[in-house]
């Protein structure tokens, strides 16, 4: 409980959105202000039979509109207990905690890739392991039942703000108002994490990353003590393990 208090008080000094850096071979695009979601399903021909694989690739920023848009698309494909690949750079806070709450009643698993189309025909698109969840993704990735992250991939952390004033952190005025907006979003995510059975960890890593500055890249050791990653099986250690089919190697992204 005392932890549980000195977080929320530290956290009493931050606000509303998290940012990060552009993902992975995606030019920054005015239009693309909202995650996307493709849907993907190992092809039968494999011999996969009635164990095909099955996942959604959520690509893009988290915006107050990517709840809809993704209650729309599970209107239209049978997602539960499908893996969710995430590449993501962040975004709002309440569009990250909504789309997590709905992803954990779907009985998803959760892991960090990015997907490029096959070069053999007829055979799955590829998942990459080189790429990254950062920010708010950081919390979409805790909502997973399974938590997976490749070696490759980053999970990146810092401070978040309020969205309007992200550009002048430091030189900003703060009002009264915005101070209990603050407050009442940090128990929401307090409690988010709590209802993941997520670690507190998170948070206080995440207060030692001034919003202005380069993010963290959580290490493997911060993975598991964080709980972003879950054992393969009861009883097993945690590795840090690769989502679905995801063999292909590459570097690591989000900001330096």
């Amino acid at each position: 409980m005392t932890r549980l208090i000195g977080c929320l008080l530290a956290l009493a000094s931050m606000a509303t959105c998290a940012f990060a850096g552009e993902r992975k071979g995606v030019a920054a695009d005015a239009a693309a202000s909202s995650m996307r979601f493709e849907w993907h399903v190992e092809p039968a021909a494999s011999g996969c039979g009635k164990d095909c694989r099955r996942w959604v690739y959520a690509a893009g920023p988290i915006s107050p509109q990517t709840l809809r848009d993704f209650s729309s698309f599970a209107d239209q494909h049978e997602l539960r207990g499908a893996t969710l690949v995430l590449d993501s750079e962040g975004g709002s806070v309440s569009g990250a905690l909504e789309l997590g709450r709905k992803i954990r009643a779907l009985e998803m698993t959760t892991t960090v890739g990015r997907v490029a189309a096959s070069r053999t025909r007829g055979a799955a698109p590829d998942i990459f392991a080189d790429a990254a969840c950062s920010s708010m993704c950081a919390f979409l990735l805790l909502a997973g039942v399974q938590r997976q992250v490749p070696r490759e991939a980053s999970v990146n952390v810092h401070q978040i703000w309020l969205a309007r004033k992200r550009d002048k952190i430091l030189t900003s005025s703060y009002t009264a108002a915005e101070v209990s907006l603050v407050q009442r979003d940090v128990a929401r995510i307090a409690r988010y994490t709590l209802d993941m059975a997520g670690d507190l960890e998170l948070f206080e890593i995440a207060l030692q990353v001034p919003a202005w500055g380069p993010m963290h890249r959580l290490t493997a050791d911060e993975l598991l003590r964080a709980s972003l990653i879950t054992p393969v099986s009861p009883g097993a250690a945690t590795p840090v393990a690769a989502g679905p089919a995801m063999p292909k190697s590459g570097g690591t992204t989000g900001r330096p």
